[in-house]
């Protein structure tokens, strides 16, 4: 269940976040209204980010051993290495 609470939070800043990129983008809009926008949207970056990171830890990729066929189970961060 908090999986799914997570992803609606994610999507639900997602969205802020881009109708806070459109109204930036306008132009028709003050500088402190910009201001607050900006500091709204780094806000909502941070979110989003810390919310993918946390998805990050939590994914596990399979790999098709190419001998054997077999699955075998690899953490995500050891991908890379």
């Amino acid at each position: 269940m908090e999986a799914n609470n997570n992803k609606d939070l994610f999507e639900k800043n997602l969205k802020e976040l881009e109708t806070v990129v459109r109204e930036l983008e306008g132009g028709e809009v003050s500088l402190d209204r910009m201001l607050e926008l900006f500091e709204r949207g780094v806000s909502l970056t941070k979110q989003c980010t810390k919310a993918l990171d946390a998805a990050e830890q939590k994914i596990n990729i399979l790999i098709k051993n190419r001998d054997t066929g077999e699955m075998t189970e690899q953490s995500f961060a050891g991908m890379g290495e």
